[in-house]
């Protein structure tokens, strides 16, 4: 049945695309906001109690509505399956927008495609050459992939029903949010739910970068992972993006200019660096690794049937 929701979501999603500012995300935003204005003050303590408070106030009713699904009928639970990956998962969108950059980038549009860049991550792209969105685009592709899709489809697969497709992207939003928008002299209140996603994307991160190196070349992908992680900004992070250049056979990462400064990046990958024709071959990519994934669902239906 998980396999069954999982194509019907994506099929809804093909004919009814998601807003992009999903309204699932939307609320999990909301939902962070609230419990650190209710509850920071500015210490670590009252992070561990706002990051309790918030799974307990998602969570917990999100179990009790999955068990109430469950008691009444399969089919109801299978259909709230299917309303929270089509609310949660962005696989498709991750997909247009790499090709909507690569075609304007083919067209020489340079400026149209750091327009539609700095859209996407919600940041000034502040990139003036081809080559330097190329890069950021295929980061920014390579990110949506394992947080909009390959992180919550592990979860799906760990936890029943959509408990797993809400637990991930809540903590995630509550690690972004909390240390990002509070002050920073109150940067300490974020440091639970940091270390909380970490622990709750150890085995995720890991397992896209793995999915990486199968769908594309294993060898340098797993090079990059073991060598040049650990040197990235964000190291975590820096796994999966490593894993992915390295499949691609491209550089990304690299310095880069951004209001006049320059910003200092380590590279990551190998070859040279990546370019529009790097996005189809990146397209490529995610789809194969979307399909190793269908293929553990399948592989987890055919086990209950047997």
């Amino acid at each position: 049945m998980s396999l069954l929701a999982l194509l019907v979501a994506f099929l809804a999603q093909h004919a009814y695309p998601p807003k992009p500012r999903q309204p699932l995300m939307a609320f999990y935003g909301r939902m962070c906001l609230s419990a650190a204005k209710r509850l920071n003050a500015g210490d670590r303590n009252s992070g561990i109690v706002a990051w309790a408070a918030l799974m307990t106030g998602v969570m917990v009713p999100a179990a009790l509505l999955t068990a109430l699904a469950t008691a009444i009928h399969p089919f109801l639970l299978w259909l709230l399956d299917i309303l929270v990956l089509y609310g949660t998962l962005r696989f498709l969108q991750t997909a247009r927008e790499l090709s909507a950059i690569e075609k304007l980038l083919r067209e020489g549009d340079v400026a149209g495609a750091s327009s539609r860049l700095a859209a996407w991550r919600g940041e000034a792209a502040a990139a003036d050459d081809a080559g330097t969105i190329a890069r950021l685009a295929a980061e920014q592709a390579l990110r949506e992939a394992h947080h909009g899709v390959f992180a919550p489809l592990f979860w799906y697969l760990v936890l029943p029903g959509p408990l797993g497709l809400i637990l991930y992207p809540l903590a995630l939003r509550a690690a972004q949010s909390w240390e990002h928008l509070v002050e920073p002299e109150e940067r300490d209140f974020g440091w639970f739910a940091a270390r909380a996603f970490r622990a709750i994307d150890w085995i995720p991160q890991r397992l896209t970068a793995f999915a990486f190196a199968v769908v594309g070349d294993f060898e340098d992908a797993i090079y990059c992972w073991r060598s040049q992680a650990e040197a990235w900004i964000d190291p975590e992070e820096g796994i999966v993006l490593a894993s992915g250049a390295g499949a691609l056979g491209v550089r990304l990462g690299d310095p880069i200019s951004t209001d006049g400064a320059l910003v200092v990046r380590p590279a990551l990958g190998v070859g040279e660096g990546a370019r529009e024709d790097a996005l189809a071959s990146l397209e490529g990519l995610l789809w194969r690794a979307l399909a190793l994934w269908l293929i553990v669902f399948l592989l987890q239906a055919a086990l209950k049937l047997g």
